[in-house]
């Protein structure tokens, strides 16, 4: 109900100063915080086991990315937090690796989104890395932070000469 320019939030036809979650109000969801509607809140809630992003107040259901939540980046997907997500996503430019629904600052290594492989340092695309990589017991040629299965040369790495074929290092002879 709205008194005197605030928004407050009623149950069973008592302000109820205890409630923060989501409320349902002419199809639109608002964020209530202590019993009051908040318009400045941006970031997540848990409503009956499900956490949303909220902006600004209001239940986004457009929003699909990254949003922080008390020091943790967690992977939105049309406004409800996806817990089953692991792969790229690009924020602000940025590309980084969310696994399981949380973007993952310790991963490196390769990772597969829409049939390319990329190459991922402590959770961010490196777009720079050039090199051999280390991926589940096999070694991969990396150029520029993706890998090109038609790769074919020869190369020196951490002393080492490699033979690359379609990507694929093999110790050289």
């Amino acid at each position: 109900v709205n008194y005197y320019g605030t928004w407050y939030y009623i149950e069973n036809g008592v302000l109820d100063w205890g409630y923060t979650g989501l409320t349902n109000y002419y199809g639109t969801w608002y964020y209530v915080e202590n019993g009051v509607l908040n318009l400045g809140y941006t970031g997540l809630t848990n409503y009956y086991g499900t956490w949303y992003y909220v902006e600004n107040g209001i239940l986004n259901w457009n929003y699909t990315g990254l949003t922080n939540y008390y020091g943790t980046w967690y992977y939105v997907e049309k406004g409800i937090l996806n817990w089953n997500y692991t792969g790229l996503t690009n924020y602000y430019n940025t590309w980084y690796y969310v696994e399981k629904g949380v973007l993952n600052w310790n991963y490196t290594g390769l990772t597969n989104y829409y049939n390319t492989w990329y190459y991922v340092e402590k959770g961010v695309l490196n777009w720079n890395y050039t090199g051999l990589t280390n991926y589940y017991g096999t070694l991969y040629y990396v150029q520029n932070g993706v890998m090109g299965w038609n790769y074919n040369s020869s190369i020196t790495y951490n002393g080492t000469l490699y033979t690359i074929q379609n990507s694929i290092a093999y110790p050289a002879n």
